[in-house]
């Protein structure tokens, strides 16, 4: 009877092993889910960016205006700021656990749509190649440890922030001011 009862265990534990969820499908299934988490981050900033947009078209009075703005700001950085989050805790793991998978290049390609935009904001708004670089050679290091080739975007960006960085605008010539009104003698 012992022996059978010990056969009917180790039978049973041989079943659940076999037949339950497996810890890589059970990884599989929280991949899944955080990379679902990743496109409604994502998707959810391209609203707050298209509600930011259309609030800094305006239409209403300057009171409303200035209202909405802030608010359609106050949104996009939100959105921004969650996006980010999810997006690099999502790479943190996807690229050293699962480099191949559509979900990793995927989640890569929307990091590196992100990266060019902030850096063109840092070339053409606030005039620092130095910070446009350091976003540009982050998402290029990516690429580089995968073996992939670095998108085209990507590196005319980069390319584009380098040579900024070398040769910084000149600052625009200022007027000239009047000569100083001379005191009679």
């Amino acid at each position: 009877m012992r022996g059978m009862v010990r056969h009917l265990v180790v039978a049973g534990t041989l079943a659940l092993a076999c037949c339950g969820p497996q810890p890589s499908d059970r990884r599989a299934r929280e991949f899944k889910v955080q990379f679902a988490r990743v496109r409604s981050a994502r998707a959810e900033l391209v609203a707050a960016r298209e509600a930011l947009n259309s609030a800094r078209a305006g239409g209403g009075g300057a009171a409303a205006d200035a209202g909405a703005l802030r608010q359609a700001q106050d949104a996009f950085e939100a959105a921004y700021t969650r996006d980010q989050k999810l997006l690099a805790a999502f790479l943190n793991v996807a690229l050293n656990e699962s480099s191949g998978s559509p979900e990793t290049r995927e989640a890569l390609a929307l990091y590196t749509a992100s990266a060019v935009e902030n850096a063109r904001y840092f070339l053409d708004r606030a005039g620092d190649g130095r910070r446009a670089v350091e976003v540009l050679e982050a998402a290029e290091r990516c690429y580089r440890a995968l073996g992939l080739p670095v998108p085209a975007d990507l590196a005319a960006t980069l390319a584009r922030a380098r040579r900024f960085q070398a040769t910084p605008p000149a600052p625009s010539p200022k007027p000239a001011s009047p000569p100083a009104p001379r005191s009679p003698r």
